[in-house]
């Protein structure tokens, strides 16, 4: 079974692109298993805008491509975050801000 790749939870359609979802993405340091965030990340799945906040009408950047970095910890944002689970949102305080509409659950492709 093929396991989807973009973000489980998202908090709208990217106002950038406007092909992507942009999803919670949680830092996690130097332990990608860690499962206490260290802060919290809006991150485009398509164009890779992001935000330091669950408002995409804030100021956005963008991933650096050949350099990708944690704009939290800035390691190697695949290694040092990862997309947001439920209850790191909700520690986060942003669960008010995603779209449960957009939820991707295991199996959705």
């Amino acid at each position: 079974m093929q396991q989807h790749a973009g973000p489980p939870h998202s908090i709208g359609r990217c106002p950038i692109c406007e092909a992507g979802l942009c999803g919670v993405r949680i830092c996690t340091g130097d332990d990608p298993l860690s499962q206490q965030p260290t802060g919290g990340f809006i991150l485009c799945d398509e164009c890779e805008a992001l935000w330091l906040e669950p408002n995409t009408a804030s100021e956005h950047s963008y991933v650096d491509p050949e350099n990708p970095s944690c704009p939290i910890c800035r390691g190697a944002l695949w290694s040092t975050s990862r997309w947001a689970l439920q209850d790191d949102i909700k520690t986060l305080g942003w669960s008010g801000a995603v779209d449960p509409d957009l939820d991707i659950t295991p199996g959705q492709v």
